[in-house]
């Protein structure tokens, strides 16, 4: 531990230099008094030892300087007076270290709340023993319940009963476990101490995820509090009425109660026993913006999903989404992962023939020989907010690594014309014995200090603009799994970005700085151009804003062509009316209401929100005319014959009479469903306009019946009416869907009778059990003013019709497609800015070398103008080199600006790559920044009094 006494020692010393001084004479003291004494020994008298011991000691001042310098602390003390040395200077030159700051931080803190958000959507791992092990099978990224697919369909699907067969057989992997694709909204009544009802607390909404019995054995998580669930809990459908609790449920709305382990709280109004609180850190291996705040076992179906039970073999309803455990072999080496994918690929198509039957068709049998799901690499879990949003993180962040490096070419060159400008106190310091080395060493003492302050500054813009970049992505969730507090992975990345600004940007104007000396002479004649560096010297300048401005049309153009997306893609037609339209979720489910009370419901519903003040027509449906999901399914058609393997699949939505009209789609053939579309009367249907084309060709669609691929709405069902078509998903798809409307008033309230074949007696009915699909989702309202001041007499409207309806989330129709296109918003906003940010920096550097030019040329523009030139002559003369500085940047700039534009080229939607609009205003407004910048130096210069200028040094 001798190093750490010498550190201390070394550390005391810095700070108490007159200790150290006394501590130095003492021992040189001692030192001359020994010498003079071991020379009296030897003969000498006193006066001739202490004079022979002074000759050999020499100077005392020396000595004790020379063993300073052999200390370490030398070095040190060496840097922290360049550090205050910098730090008067940089306070002298208030408006240069203002504007260096201001672009460090802007730059550092733009790359920082991006990286800030790429930490925590693309590279966090998830919190759990050996994260890299873990695969997923298939993508697993969207949710909801599926029909008609193949094992793994869809990205990763499967139904119960085989997920089963995987937990109890996972072959090569250390385990196989199950889980909901989709988190599903539940109510829940926490019960007070010594309460016997549920009722005695008001009711909370969390998000719920179905997990088999193995899932958190499987991650590899541990609970905070109590236990997780286990196989026992899973074992048998409809029993283990237990939950994991969040640790954000815990605290918000369990007020972190330490003995909550063994209470029961009610979900859906079935009493359930907590029996853990998983750690703060922990959400499960979906990663879902708003995340899981409760984990139950997958028996539980029923009660949390409020549907009919799906945990019956060959169901045929694919929910679940399958993750496994790699063994470490096959984690690390490619030849055990390829074993373990092989072994998948057979499972999954021995499943698919045991639920084809014997007799497949030979082509059949092709088919599913070479059907894969892919092993997916799962230590980051399973995102959709990464799939959305991870490649315009990506290219954010390169945008904003090229603002940074805009800034840093500033900062160079605010160096480069600091270093001129100090190039007397530098020949200075040179002449008395100062080296170059310790030239360098300060000017990048300064730079360091520079880049540090303006990170440290960084980081506070970075936390504002994460904290705003979250509340975009959020879209008004009460609680996403995103922070925009740096952690120790970010406050790295900001002090590698310092350093690397420090290194890369600073070194260059050091070295110059020192090498003024070799150019120049204290001499008040001379000249500051050959003082310099001579052309070197005014070379670097210029490059460095050619650079800014060959970036900034770079990013202008990618900017211009997000924009140009953006618009493409809210002002396409969606093939419903954008204005004067609310939509709001409603629970009937959660609200207690069974499939046979919601009819009057609804009625209630439709005819008190009709009666609110400025409403226009009220509607019901399953979905809104746009959404995040949709129902789908086969449908059959009377009179055509589908090819083989023919695609007959259609969006379903099932809507109340005025739905066109509240909707806003108009209805092109026929009629549109009506409040007259009863239970007493011919079951019709409404289809899209491709539907109708695609299947009736001649146009005779009207009076056709059709018949849909799902037991509780199968119909058959008449056509009597066309709409028009519309955009019910993803706003880039292009190709026209077929949609099948059907009214809610004519679904069946029970779902068709079964014949009980394994525990009831042959030929005996079982009991028939009401049909989910009578729920209406979505409520709509068209209003006759803006939407959004009808919100508020949309929940007293709901409230008076049942106080315990709960209004899960109310929006427009435009917040609605908003959302549908968040990320464009997201990347098109943030690259403008950062583009404009970009084009500020280069016109602020492009000013500032200018301006240097003028300073050093005004001996020479005086002259010119005392020998006759005119003011226009020199305005001329200082904006051809700004001219040239821009054509310089545009000829190297526009290639680099078609490559990007090819790298992007998957973002842009109904807009090429190379686009002639985006290119042309790009230039135009680089070249009008460009002429603005170079104008006011020039128009100085043109003003330049000759006297005053002939006497300028």
């Amino acid at each position: 531990m001798d190093w750490l006494k010498s550190l201390a020692k070394g550390i005391v010393s810095l700070f108490q230099r007159r200790l150290v001084e006394r501590e130095l004479d003492e021992e040189l003291q001692g030192y001359l008094e020994a010498s003079v004494a071991h020379k009296q020994s030897n003969g000498m008298t006193a006066e001739q030892a202490r004079r022979a011991a002074m000759v050999e000691f020499g100077s005392g001042n020396s000595v004790k300087h020379q063993i300073w310098a052999s200390r370490w602390e030398s070095a040190m003390e060496g840097i922290l007076k360049d550090i205050r040395l910098s730090t008067r200077s940089l306070l002298k030159s208030p408006g240069f270290t203002a504007t260096a700051l201001l672009s460090l931080a802007l730059g550092i803190g733009g790359n920082t709340a991006i990286f800030t958000l790429i930490n925590q959507v693309l590279l966090r791992n998830l919190p759990v023993r050996d994260p890299q092990q873990l695969v997923t099978f298939g993508k697993s990224e969207y949710g909801g319940v599926a029909g008609g697919i193949d094992l793994g369909g869809f990205g990763g699907y499967f139904p119960w009963d085989f997920t089963r067969q995987m937990e109890a057989n996972p072959g090569p992997f250390q385990g196989i476990a199950a889980y909901g694709s989709f988190s599903n909204q539940v109510s829940i009544r926490t019960h007070d101490d010594g309460a016997a009802s549920s009722q005695s607390s008001p009711a909370l909404l969390a998000p719920a995820n179905l997990v088999s019995g193995n899932y958190f054995s499987v991650l590899g998580a541990q609970p905070l509090l109590g236990r997780t669930i286990v196989p026992s809990d899973d074992a048998t459908p409809g029993s283990g009425a237990v939950v994991v609790l969040s640790y954000h449920f815990w605290q918000q709305s369990l007020s972190s109660n330490p003995h909550v382990v063994g209470k029961t709280i009610s979900i859906n109004g079935t009493p359930f026993e907590v029996v853990g609180v998983m750690p703060q850190a922990f959400h499960g291996i979906k990663q879902d913006l708003e995340p899981t705040e409760l984990w139950t076992p997958i028996s539980m179906q029923t009660v949390v999903l409020q549907q009919p039970t799906m945990l019956t073999p060959h169901s045929g309803l694919y929910f679940l989404h399958l993750f496994a455990r790699l063994t470490e072999g096959a984690a690390a080496h490619k030849a055990e992962f390829a074993q373990s994918q092989n072994w998948l690929n057979q499972q999954i198509r021995d499943g698919m023939r045991e639920r084809e039957g014997t007799n497949i068709p030979v082509d059949r049998q092709i088919e599913i020989s070479r059907i894969e799901v892919p092993l997916v690499r799962a230590a980051h879990g399973v995102s959709l907010v990464r799939s959305q949003y991870g490649e315009s993180l990506q290219i954010l962040m390169i945008v904003v690594a090229l603002v940074l490096l805009i800034a840093c070419a500033n900062l160079a060159n605010f160096l480069l014309s600091r270093a001129t400008t100090r190039r007397h106190e530098i020949l200075t310091r040179l002449a008395l014995g100062s080296n170059r080395m310790r030239i360098v060493r300060q000017g990048l003492v300064e730079t360091f200090l520079l880049s540090f302050v303006g990170g440290f500054m960084g980081l506070g813009i970075a936390f504002a603009a994460t904290r705003a970049l979250i509340a975009f992505v959020s879209r008004g969730n009460a609680y996403v799994d995103l922070s925009p507090t740096p952690n120790s992975g970010v406050l790295l990345f900001t002090l590698g970005v310092s350093l690397l600004t420090g290194i890369l940007f600073g070194l260059a104007p050091s070295i110059h700085a020192a090498r003024i000396g070799s150019h120049g002479t204290l001499s008040a004649g001379a000249r500051t151009a050959a003082s310099a560096g001579g052309k070197m010297a005014r070379f670097w300048p210029k490059a460095l804003v050619t650079l800014q401005v060959m970036l900034s049309l770079v990013l202008l153009v990618v900017a211009g062509l997000f924009l140009r997306t953006l618009r493409n893609l809210q002002d396409q037609d969606y093939g419903f009316e954008r204005s004067h339209l609310l939509l709001a979720d409603v629970g009937e489910h959660l609200a207690g209401y069974a499939p046979h009370q919601v009819a009057a419901l609804h009625q209630t519903l439709l005819d008190r929100l009709s009666a609110i003040p400025g409403v226009r027509s009220a509607a019901l449906s399953a979905t809104p005319p746009i959404s995040f999901g949709s129902w789908t399914s086969n449908i059959s058609l009377a009179g055509y014959t589908p090819a083989p393997k023919e695609n007959m699949v259609s969006i379903l939505n099932r809507v109340s009479g005025q739905y066109f009209e509240t909707a806003g789609i108009s209805i092109v053939a026929g009629r549109a469903i009506t409040p007259a579309d009863t239970t007493n009367s011919l079951k019709v249907a409404v289809v899209s306009q491709t539907l109708a084309r695609k299947y009736f060709p001649k146009g005779d669609a009207i009076g056709k019946q059709l018949t849909i691929g799902i037991d509780s709405v199968k119909g058959p069902w008449q056509i009597v009416g066309i709409a028009r078509d519309t955009k019910p998903g993803d706003p880039r798809i292009t190709d026209p869907v077929r949609m099948t409307y059907i009214p809610l008033s004519q679904i069946e309230t029970y779902l068709p009778a079964a014949v009980a074949s394994v525990s009831g007696k042959a030929g005996q009915p079982t009991p028939r059990e009401e049909n989910e699909d009578c729920y209406a989702h979505t409520i709509l309202i068209r209003t006759t003013s803006d939407p959004e001041k009808t919100i508020a007499d949309l929940r007293a409207a709901v409230a008076q019709v049942d106080p315990n309806l709960p209004l899960l989330q109310v929006t427009t129709i435009r917040d609605q497609v908003s959302n549908l296109i968040s990320h464009d918003e997201l990347i098109s906003t943030l690259t403008s800015l950062f583009s404009l940010l970009a084009l500020l920096l280069a016109a602020i550097g492009l000013y500032g070398v200018m301006s240097y030019n003028v300073a050093r040329r005004t001996n020479e523009i005086g002259i010119r103008i005392a020998l006759g030139a005119q003011s226009a002559n020199v305005l001329r003369m200082i904006m051809r080199e700004s001219l040239v500085l821009l054509a310089i940047g545009t000829v190297l700039g526009l290639p680099l600006a078609v490559l990007a534009t090819r790298i992007i080229k998957e973002q842009l939607f109904a807009v090429g790559s190379i686009d002639p609009v985006s290119f042309a205003v790009a230039l135009l407004v680089v070249s009008l920044m460009t002429m603005a910048a170079g104008w006011l130096p020039a128009r100085r210069a043109a003003g330049v009094d000759p006297v005053t200028a002939l006497r300028f040094e």
